[in-house]
């Protein structure tokens, strides 16, 4: 398995979306990745943002930004807030 599933909870559009990321690339890649791909499917109703943060719905932990995703502690079918 090369990629897992995500379901994401924009904070800004009250909207959740599954995304796909490949679990070799870093979270800060990954942020970058969702966020250009929630910009799409909200046909630019999302704005990109430099500083945006990953958090599990599970215990509200920040995403560490520096991990690769596969070392993140993010699982297939897991669900996390964008905000």
């Amino acid at each position: 398995m090369n990629e897992i599933l995500v379901t994401v909870f924009v904070l800004g559009l009250g909207e959740e979306y599954d995304i796909f990321l490949p679990i070799g690339i870093k979270m800060s890649d990954g942020i970058a990745m969702i966020q250009n791909t929630i910009r799409e499917l909200s046909e630019d109703n999302y704005v990109v943002h430099d500083d945006a943060k990953l958090y599990s719905s599970l215990d509200g932990k920040l995403i560490n930004l520096e991990n690769v995703v596969k070392f993140s502690g993010l699982k297939n079918g897991c669900k996390v807030l964008l905000k």
